[in-house]
């Protein structure tokens, strides 16, 4: 479908989608945020510690969060969301990122509220497919109504 199995990053595939990062390593903020945003992205980063706030005013359409990270993790920071989108009753995408997946790891993460869980180093193009995909199925993709 794609040369090389590349998505074209100068197109409006994913163009307008809104993706809150929380990540305590601002390094890989600094590295993933643009790759992102050369997709059409818009992406805003924040630590766990302001990420329910910004959540919340900035109300992103997929939510990517580190889940193990010091003095915080990011179950805690899911829970808060399902809690308050529970309510409001709009479910956001949200993907675990963690630096090694493990079976138990993967169904924790899901159990919590998370929709997958995703080692890093991430690889962009594949990420983006999950993102399409997430934004596809939870009916949040930009250009899907």
């Amino acid at each position: 479908m794609y040369p090389k199995n590349r998505f074209p990053n100068n197109s409006s595939f994913l163009q307008g989608l809104r993706v809150l990062l929380v990540d305590n390593d601002v390094n890989f903020c600094n590295s993933f945020t643009p790759m992102l945003q050369s997709y059409g992205v818009s992406v805003q980063a924040a630590f766990l510690g302001q990420a329910l706030e910004i959540f919340l005013q900035w109300q992103p359409d997929i939510l990517l969060s580190d889940i193990s990270t010091p003095n915080q993790d990011g179950y805690a920071l899911i829970h808060q969301v399902r809690t308050l989108t529970g309510e409001r009753g709009k479910v956001v995408p949200a993907i675990a990122l963690t630096s090694a997946v493990t079976e138990d790891m993967y169904q924790h993460a899901l159990l919590a509220g998370f929709s997958l869980c995703v080692a890093k180093p991430i690889v962009i193009d594949d990420f983006v497919a999950v993102l399409g995909i997430l934004a596809i199925a939870n009916n949040t993709y930009p250009h899907a109504n």
